[in-house]
């Protein structure tokens, strides 16, 4: 797998994941101690996190990484 399809995987599973505890990408945001923007970005796949800041997201919506990103 590519890193775009990784960046849409990571998108995906944010949106799920956000909808599942109900919370806007502002009060993601607010969670996570990252910009709004940044989360925007990410869900739309466009941006390139830094891997602190997915483990920061990862820790907000209370999954592991795995659950964001799967690596097998």
């Amino acid at each position: 797998m590519d890193a775009t399809e990784y960046y849409k995987e990571l998108a995906r599973n944010m949106r799920v994941e956000r909808a599942r505890l109900g919370i806007s990408q502002l009060k993601l945001s607010i969670m996570a101690n990252v910009s709004l923007d940044t989360i925007n970005l990410i869900e739309r796949a466009v941006g390139n996190p830094r891997l602190s800041t997915v483990i920061a997201i990862a820790k907000a919506l209370k999954v592991d990484l795995n659950t964001l990103i799967n690596l097998n």
